[in-house]
């Protein structure tokens, strides 16, 4: 059942225009890549200098002056989120049957749990931290989490061109 299931979602993802552009185009492909790592660039280099932050690291600057950094890691993820689906759509039945790609759908989890987390119980403890000040351990943990996380995506990502099923 889980398997028809799993199957009519690949059909269903096999036929839609992205996936199709990028199956036949010879550049379409490597453009999205190219797209995608840059996304990962600006979501990493913004969030992972915030979580460090909030791990103690550099604490001479503000935590909200690197906080008013972080659109940029969610354009970043906007930008990983539009190619990854139109990677899914590609040739989903390379990532929806694959380990690595379940794990990645895990850590992804994991991440938008942790934010939900930090903005409901986390961030409005930081606003009046002074600048040198250690962040609070709820804080340092979310980071962790955070980092650990992104990690783990940007790990399970690559290994998916190893574990294809």
């Amino acid at each position: 059942m889980l398997d028809d299931t799993l199957w009519s979602l690949v059909d269903l993802l096999y036929n839609t225009p992205q996936g199709e552009l990028l199956r036949v185009s010879r550049w379409a492909w490597p453009i999205f890549e190219s797209l995608h790592f840059i996304g990962m660039s600006m979501l990493i280099g913004t969030v992972g200098i915030f979580d460090l932050r909030l791990l103690g690291f550099a604490r001479g600057i503000p935590i909200a002056s690197l906080h008013r950094l972080i659109p940029v890691g969610v354009a970043g993820f906007a930008i990983n989120a539009v190619t990854g689906f139109c990677f899914l759509s590609a040739t989903p039945d390379q990532y929806i049957f694959n380990l690595a790609f379940r794990v990645k759908l895990v850590f992804f989890v994991v991440a938008g749990l942790n934010v939900a987390f930090f903005y409901t119980r986390v961030f409005r403890r930081l606003l009046d931290l002074a600048p040198d000040a250690t962040p609070p351990l709820a804080a340092r943990v979310v980071g962790g989490v955070s980092l650990c996380a992104w990690i783990g995506v940007m790990a399970a990502g690559r290994l998916l061109t190893f574990f294809r099923p």
